[in-house]
């Protein structure tokens, strides 16, 4: 969770372990104070120079299957859509051959018209910063953690969002970190400042928790920063300090740890499973840009450093989400690096040809993402460092303050075509996967917006934010005529001229 760097030589994976140790011997008191006294940001977007690569992306099998999921494997992607075409289409017969209704991918291509651009209601004021915002599986519950001490469950099945319960965590000493709800929704788990995880029934009580404690570790303090229900629900994994995957049975409460790094310097800021219908594969997302899968069947083997069946190197500093499409290959990743980035696991790095010039590593060790300006040099889409075998890379939100999540939308709604992220700077940035560039900057939140969600079936994200208030993001006309314009006004700015732009925009020929 802190601001590691770490290099990779040609027998290991191992780095420098002094700023875990800085990192754990800061107090809670102390570190507040540091942020809220240092912490300065501009309000505004980063400025991105040059325009997305999107040569090695569009080669891929994901880019032409969102394509025809989105409604677009016959048509160009600036194509305008036209409601009188498509009615007439329908009408005969056209539109979806067998059936009297659009396609579903053309029910996707409408549907992706109208994503959210604009904070519509505020859902609720709290007295602390918000730090998880989750829906259940189906949508019926909305999951808000955040740092008072209180896990709430509200109504998301129609979109009402009262409250259905409200419970107190136990042992928060900083604040609830994670949380995630079990497949069948019916209880959820969150982590904590401690050496355990907690589940609670989704209707209980605080005298419902059960904990499992992680046992046979050192003496240090201990952190989960990510977690996660297994598919079958009966194992969560979590993410900690220490460079350890934790994995523990629900029934039997035993524990075992996965290694990510022989020595024990880097945090593993997020985990996920690669598919929710295999238990047995899960990623982890480092404090020093590693991502590394694992197989929970065969990566037991080493007490001192698990061996990855698939190492990925493409960031600069450490990751602070990962998400997967569920498809068994690609996976995304969130940077303090200041990028969104795309894997396919079928295309590893090559660690042991990975470099990176002492420069660079200056840099990286100067700043801490926590209060201290971002490198400029992040901000450069044209620089990659060497054996990147990403796919394709989304630059123009701010990872600052703490592990902001990035998401693919829903795979039903939207057809996975946009990844959302909180930002920084206060706002929700939505990236069309497809062109690489962001579609909408919903504003709204004046804090960071650590964690958000979009609803499973309905156009909707809900937000929580650093500034202690929760948003629902919803479509607004208005916005979209005003977005459309500016895009507009963009693609002529783009055009080239021979002659002054005061001449062009007079329309003066040449």
């Amino acid at each position: 969770m802190g601001n590691q760097v770490g290099l990779l030589s040609d027998d290991d994976d191992s780095s420098d372990n002094s700023d875990i140790n800085n990192y754990i011997n800061f107090t809670v008191n102390a570190m507040e104070l540091e942020m809220r006294n240092t912490c300065y940001h501009t309000n505004q977007l980063p400025k991105i120079r040059g325009e997305p690569n999107l040569q090695k992306f569009q080669g891929s099998d994901m880019y032409k299957e969102i394509r025809a999921l989105s409604g677009f494997a016959s048509k160009p992607l600036n194509d305008r859509w036209n409601l009188l075409h498509a009615l007439q289409q329908r009408e005969n017969g056209l539109a979806a051959p067998g059936t009297a209704s659009f396609s579903q991918n053309q029910q996707r291509y409408i549907s992706n018209l109208y994503i959210p651009n604009k904070k519509s209601l505020r859902l609720m004021s709290l007295d602390s910063k918000v730090f998880v915002t989750k829906f259940d599986k189906s949508g019926d519950r909305l999951l808000i953690a955040c740092q008072d001490g209180f896990v709430r469950i509200y109504d998301g099945a129609k979109g009402t969002y009262h409250l259905l319960n409200r419970i107190r965590a136990r042992d928060v000493e900083w604040s609830i970190i994670d949380a995630d709800f079990s497949p069948n929704g019916q209880n959820f788990a969150y982590s904590t400042w401690s050496r355990s995880f907690f589940i609670m029934p989704v209707n209980g009580t605080e005298d419902d928790c059960q904990w499992i404690d992680v046992h046979g570790l050192p003496n240090l303090r201990l952190a989960i920063f990510s977690l996660r229900y297994s598919p079958t629900g009966d194992t969560i994994i979590g993410g900690s300090n220490n460079s350890m995957v934790i994995v523990t049975d629900i029934q039997t409460r035993a524990t075992q740890i996965l290694r990510t790094h022989r020595m024990p310097g880097t945090d593993v800021n997020s985990v996920s499973y690669l598919h929710d219908k295999n238990p047995n594969v899960i990623i982890a997302g480092c404090d020093d840009g590693l991502i590394k899968v694992f197989d929970l069947r065969t990566s037991f083997r080493s007490r001192e450093l698990s061996r990855a069946v698939v190492s990925l190197v493409g960031h600069y500093d450490g990751i602070t989400y990962i998400d997967s499409r569920n498809d068994g290959y690609y996976v995304l990743s969130n940077s303090k690096d200041q990028s969104i980035k795309l894997w396919d696991l079928r295309q590893p790095s090559n660690t042991r040809n990975c470099s990176r010039t002492r420069q660079e590593r200056l840099d990286l060790s100067m700043w801490d993402y926590r209060w201290n300006r971002v490198p400029q040099s992040f901000y450069d889409p044209r620089k990659a460092m060497d054996g990147d075998s990403s796919i394709m890379t989304y630059r123009g939100h701010r990872v600052t303050k703490t592990l902001l999540r990035a998401k693919f939308s829903p795979l039903e709604q939207t057809g996975q075509r946009f990844i959302y992220t909180g930002c920084s700077t206060g706002r929700i940035i939505i990236y069309d996967v497809l062109t690489g560039r962001i579609k909408e900057a919903i504003e709204g939140h004046r804090n960071v917006v650590r964690d958000l969600d979009w609803h499973p079936v309905r156009s909707e994200i809900v937000s929580g934010s650093w500034d202690s208030h929760v948003h629902l993001n919803n479509f607004n006309r208005n916005n979209a005529n005003r977005s459309e314009k500016r895009q507009q006004s963009s693609d002529q700015d783009k055009r080239p001229l021979r002659r002054s732009r005061r001449l062009a925009n007079r329309g003066t020929p040449d």
